[in-house]
This record gives structure tokens, sequence and C-alpha cells, in this order.
């Protein structure tokens, strides 16, 4: 599979233009709409995140405008409110320094926000919005359907 992400083209253009952060959704196939989340600063870090993908899963790579990667300070808990009061939901997650996949929550209105963020001291970095779209525009967002174990393309309804 890294071999597949390393040949695609699009992909390959864009690393290498200026890029400073990604954050890549794994939507698995077979997974009953499982999905898991990463998070890269560097091309090396990235590297590493194709190797933990899963066979036959669709990755979507997200450059910038759908996510916001933001300090989470006082300002930026207000622009959550805002948007999971206008609708009614939104994604939430802490990415780490030392492991680049992290959990994004589901957060269902202001009181669950409001939990959330009480185990979340302000000043660590959070990643914010409403759930990305499966989506390909070529630079701000690539999305690539992985071959399975075995090395065939297969469809799967992700």
């Amino acid at each position: 599979m890294a071999k597949q992400l390393g040949k695609h083209e699009a992909l390959a253009r864009r690393l290498a233009g200026d890029w400073r952060q990604v954050v890549i959704l794994e939507r698995l196939a077979r997974g009953g709409g499982r999905a898991r989340w990463f998070f890269a600063t560097s091309l090396a870090t990235l590297e590493q995140v194709f190797d933990l993908f899963r066979g036959g899963s669709s990755v979507s790579f997200y450059f910038s405008g759908c996510l916001h990667v933001q300090v989470d300070q006082e300002e930026r808990r207000q622009d959550i409110f805002d948007e999971v009061t206008q609708y009614g939901e939104v994604v939430l997650g802490y990415p780490s320094r030392d492991d680049p996949e992290f959990e994004m929550a589901i957060i269902s209105g202001p009181s669950e926000l409001t939990e959330s963020l009480m185990h979340h001291p302000e000043g660590a970095l959070a990643i914010w919005g409403q759930w990305p779209p499966r989506e390909n525009d070529g630079h701000d967002v690539i999305t690539i359907d992985l071959v399975d174990a075995d090395g065939v393309q297969r469809p799967h309804p992700h």
C-alpha cells in the first residue's frame, strides 16, 4: 500500500510542494463505518502512517479547508460551540506529538462539547470541524482507495 501511495500522481505532486500539515482519515473497508485518524507534519511521519493503513481502505488526505487545526484556546472553543450549535455535531480530536494516530470524537450538542472540553486543558493542538466529505480535488483533499492486502483493487462501500 505504501508503494501504491508513493506512486499516486496527485499525492506525490502535493507532497513535493509546500505543505505544513495534513489530517488523514482512513475509512476502513468492511469496517462497519469505523475510521482511523492520523496527523502528520513531516514527510517522515507521513511515511510511517502509510505503513499503518489497512488494505482496502479509502484514505483521504486533508491539507486544508475541511478541518481546523488550531491551538485550543478560549476563542477557538467559542468557534467550536458556535459550529456545534449551528450544525448539531462536530468532530474534535487532539493529536499527540508521539503518535501520528489519534482519536476523533463525534460531539453532538453543546453539553457534550462542554463535557469533552473539560478533559482537555487549553493550549493543546486541536483538530475540529464537520465530518469531512470523501472528495478529491487533487490539491486540498486527495482521496485514494487502497488495494487489498493481496494487491487487488476491490470496490468497497466506504
